[in-house]
């Protein structure tokens, strides 16, 4: 019990710093103690290590601040996916921006990954095969918006804490924005960048 205890301080002790290192790119990376006590740490999963996502990328105040070179390189893909699914470019910019800061590596801590923050489920459901690849994120992603919006009769809010917290949640609550603190500062930040 000891050795494990002193294995796990190791453990917890080399993340630190790795996170604090890794936080600047907001990579995320695998570590773990191999069986003579070495901290291994690794850009790929392997056997044994654990998943860290340095930076969430989910609550406001962590997000990081996206100069205007990031949301440009976007911005012409934006504008064509939007139009292709029949959203407003403004609208599908502001939810990237909430959802990844315009990091198409980004991951959360749940699994959610790339522009969209798109979840394996809701990326086979748009015909995403590479979550990592910006193009079919954001077209996942923007189809999604798209169905939701139509699904709650065009209410932006709604829409959004779909996109959230899943449209199941949304419909538990009786078709309003669920409770959760999360989600309903999700919605009012969207709405803030979108109206910007």
């Amino acid at each position: 019990m000891c050795h494990r205890m002193m294995q796990a301080g190791r453990l917890a002790a080399g993340v630190a710093l790795v996170v604090s290192a890794a936080s600047v790119q907001a990579a995320s990376f695998y570590a773990g103690v191999s069986a003579d006590g070495r901290l291994v740490v690794a850009e790929q999963p392997m056997q044994g290590l654990h998943a860290f996502h340095p930076d969430p990328l989910r609550e406001e105040e962590r997000r990081p601040q996206v100069g205007r070179g990031d949301a440009s390189r976007w911005h012409a893909l934006l504008r064509q996916v939007a139009e292709e699914v029949g959203i407003e470019a403004a609208l599908l910019q502001a939810v990237v921006q909430q959802e990844s800061g315009f990091n198409p590596r980004a991951v959360s801590p749940a699994g959610a990954a790339g522009l969209m923050q798109l979840m394996p489920a809701t990326a086979r459901r748009f015909g995403v095969r590479d979550r990592f690849d910006p193009a079919q994120n954001l077209r996942g992603g923007a189809r999604y918006l798209a169905w939701l919006l139509h699904h709650f009769d065009q209410d932006l809010d709604l829409a959004l804490a779909g996109y959230n917290a899943g449209e199941g949640s949304v419909r538990r609550y009786g078709n309003r924005v669920p409770p959760f603190a999360e989600t309903q500062a999700y919605v009012s930040a969207v709405r803030r960048r979108y109206a910007r």
